[in-house]
């Protein structure tokens, strides 16, 4: 369900399980805009029918915070128009055109296209593969945009970050709140790391072990100092 944290957000919680990550409701006096798109159409048809019981409005907005399978994959089942920075677009406009079946699968993994991590949740969330649908955004922005849902405005800002560089954050000034996505994680596409499907109970671990790009979180950093842009 999703988890009212002030007067007009709430948060739908991560399923670690198939890696669904943490979603975002903001929702204004007009319109309400939804905080990344859900990793495929069960995901979605699962929100949406809590919407509806909660009372809560479908999204008039999706923004997608980066370019990974967990935050876009769900884009195409939401009837709203889907928003991005570009190099999120730019990205997605390239997966849309990959194969998923395991010898492409493999393939990604071996040229660096792809992580075992992230092939193994794909393959977990869709027993069919033929079901993955990749659509491209509606409305693409470069730096940053602001949105006002209506007594509520959302500073939405591409701050690239150490986890993907197409990384965007929204700030919600009003609630004081900001949306990070992934934008602080560490990078599991750029350091090696390993996972074993059979033994997740190492994951944390694993992770743990990754380093930080200091250059990338000090440009990060920096870019958020001045993220207000109101």
């Amino acid at each position: 369900m999703f988890n009212k944290i002030t007067e007009h957000i709430c948060i739908y919680p991560a399923e670690h399980y198939t890696d669904r990550p943490n979603i975002g409701l903001i929702v204004g006096k007009e319109k309400s805009l939804l905080f990344d798109a859900g990793n495929s159409e069960k995901h979605v048809e699962k929100m949406k029918k809590d919407l509806l019981e909660q009372g809560l409005p479908f999204p008039d907005y999706v923004l997608l915070s980066h370019w990974h399978w967990d935050h876009s994959f769900g884009a195409k089942f939401w009837k709203a128009p889907i928003i991005s920075g570009r190099k999120t677009d730019e990205k997605l406009r390239e997966v849309m055109n990959w194969k998923w079946d395991e010898i492409s699968m493999e393939n990604r993994i071996k040229s660096g296209e792809d992580i075992v991590f992230c092939t193994e949740m794909i393959k977990r969330e869709y027993p069919e593969r033929d079901k993955i649908e990749v659509v491209t955004s509606d409305v693409v922005f470069d730096e940053a945009m602001l949105i006002d849902l209506g007594g509520i405005s959302c500073e939405l800002i591409h701050a690239k970050g150490p986890h993907s560089e197409d990384s965007v954050i929204c700030y919600v000034p009003s609630e004081k709140f900001m949306f990070l996505g992934d934008a602080n994680c560490k990078d599991l596409y750029g350091k090696p790391w390993d996972f074993d499907i059979e033994h997740e109970e190492d994951f944390l671990e694993n992770i743990a072990k990754i380093p930080y790009d200091e250059k990338l979180v000090e440009d990060w950093i920096n870019c958020n100092i001045a993220t207000p842009i109101s």
